[in-house]
């Protein structure tokens, strides 16, 4: 923890005040409450039945628990006690809710995991403290994080070195009395996320997620881990559909992530995302609701992303909270309501968010003489920040959180930029756009020659000879129909006008010859025989 800690002071001394000047899109304030002279950490949301709805907030003193049924006029209830400390992280099943802390109380006395009776509010709260039972008992005293889901809680970073500071599973079927389970035991876990017999763990110094299967809970059987881009993995959320996770990375300048874990044997990295306003701030927690990622930040700012298109995510919605970081944000209301805290300033937001799908644009790009796929040419829309880099495979996507009349630029270095205007692009409307590049001062043919240069023979079995009275060949390309190079050399006589190229290792078919010359750069088809 001591890395963490060192971070965080980090962020102290150079993030300061490093929002006032973003502008809200898609989120309006609705209140705020201050805890004087603490800090906020996790959060998470009760509603009783009878219409009230609490925010409980995990406060550096202990767990708050905030009347929120009149989101204009959030009242504070009460505080439990706890032990002081930066982490308290807090989840709910049913009518209990389930709190940890990083703190360790020396009269153990509140240490372990507090379970909080919430069938009383507003009037009052009972709570103990859960410190293990059988196998564990009396064992745990500390836990970095808490999930739950069904009848179980999941303690994640707990202090028993027995079990590898992974995950404690307890059963919860009666809410006030955890019976010991199971455990995760070969990655410290920071996090982790459950849906039905399977769980994902956030192995943060492994730097990696963790896919176990956990029908039988006294059994955790591992499936496959997959390393995030900072190698530093905060926390992970699945899609609505189950078929993509979400990762965080709790290092400056990394992106939060998205896999495709339909097929756990082959898991692929879709996108990464940068908020626009702090690029190098990354995101703290990711959340998912209906397909839309709530991701409280670094930077103390909370943004919400359309994760509609898991290749393409694209922000739609931000606000600037306090000086800091912007540590957790629950959008699961029924209201529809997103609280979220701050934790330097130690205020509770309460938010009224607008969710709106992005407008999206996807397209390739190509050489427009051969065909070839154009790696790394840039798709920006005008007047916009916007602007995207097409992969090996030629893509491009991207999008916007404004539907309007766009003009669409693509270029690249050695072509001739394309300018489209009059774009239309309206939210959750996919518009596609292929680019056809040309080369600046090229030419192709399709039979045996290119200006100023011969090809022979053509079709041709082991060699082909490149010749030419006047031109001096500077490089020579052999590439395939769908642009893959195959062969490419200077020449050992650098301009040499007379070049034996070897195509023996070419299997027999059509493929394209691009030569850069002192005459600039030409193509031409060839036959392989």
């Amino acid at each position: 923890m001591s890395f963490r800690i060192s971070f965080l002071f980090f962020v102290y001394s150079f993030g300061i005040s490093i929002c006032t000047s973003q502008i809200p899109k898609n989120l309006s304030l609705l209140s705020t409450l201050t805890f004087p002279g603490q800090s906020l950490a996790g959060c998470w949301h009760y509603e009783d039945g009878n219409g009230h709805a609490y925010a409980l907030v995990g406060a550096s003193r202990g767990i708050v628990i905030v009347d929120v049924t009149n989101p204009a006029l959030p009242v504070n209830l009460f505080q439990l006690p706890g032990v002081s400390n930066l982490w308290h992280e807090v989840k709910v099943i049913g009518d209990f809710a389930y709190a940890v802390s990083e703190g360790i109380d020396t009269s153990n006395v509140k240490n372990g995991l507090q379970i909080i009776d919430l069938r009383y509010l507003p009037d009052s709260v009972p709570y103990k403290f859960y410190t293990g039972d059988g196998d564990i008992l009396g064992q745990l005293r500390k836990a970095h994080t808490v999930t739950t889901a069904g009848n179980y809680v999941y303690i994640n970073g707990h202090n028993i070195t027995g079990l590898g500071t992974g995950v404690l599973i307890c059963d919860v079927s009666d809410p006030w009395n955890p019976l010991y389970t199971g455990a995760i035991t070969m990655n410290y876990c920071h996090d982790s996320y459950v849906r039905g017999d399977t769980i994902y763990t956030s192995d943060i110094h492994a730097g990696q997620f963790s896919v176990y299967n956990i029908s039988d809970k006294s059994a955790p059987v591992l499936l496959a881990t997959q390393q995030t881009p900072g190698l530093f993995n905060h926390n992970t959320w699945l899609s609505d559909d189950g078929q993509t996770i979400y990762t965080t990375d709790e290092h400056p300048n990394q992106p939060l992530a998205s896999y495709n874990i339909s097929d756990l044997s082959n898991i692929e990295k879709l996108d990464e995302y940068f908020t626009i306003n702090l690029p190098a701030n990354e995101v703290h927690n990711v959340r998912v609701f209906n397909d839309f990622l709530i991701n409280p930040s670094y930077g103390s700012q909370v943004t919400i992303v359309d994760g509609l298109r898991p290749a393409n995510l694209i922000e739609v919605g931000n606000f600037p909270t306090g000086t800091s970081l912007c540590w957790d944000a629950d959008p699961y209301f029924s209201s529809g309501i997103m609280v979220a805290t701050d934790m330097n300033s130690g205020t509770l937001y309460i938010l009224q968010p607008e969710y709106k799908r992005a407008c999206y644009l996807e397209g390739m790009v190509t050489d427009s003489s051969t065909g070839i796929i154009i790696n790394g040419a840039t798709v920006a829309i005008i007047g916009t920040s916007v602007n995207q880099i097409s992969n090996a495979s030629g893509e491009y996507k991207t999008g916007i959180a404004d539907s309007g009349t766009y003009t669409i630029t693509c270029s690249k270095s050695g072509y001739n930029s394309k300018t489209i205007s009059g774009v239309n692009l309206d939210h959750g409307i996919l518009t596609t756009i292929n680019f056809q590049l040309s080369l600046i001062n090229s030419s192709i043919q399709e039979g045996s020659d290119v200006p100023n240069f011969q090809l022979s023979p053509n079709p041709c079995i082991d060699q082909l000879m490149i010749t030419s009275s006047s031109s001096k060949v500077l490089r020579i390309r052999i590439m395939n129909m769908s642009g893959q190079i195959l062969y490419e050399s200077i020449p050992v006589s650098l301009g040499s006008k007379d070049v034996l190229v070897p195509v023996g290792d070419l299997s027999k078919g059509l493929y394209i010859l691009e030569l850069n010359s002192d005459q600039g750069t030409s193509f031409s088809k060839f036959q392989k025989l």
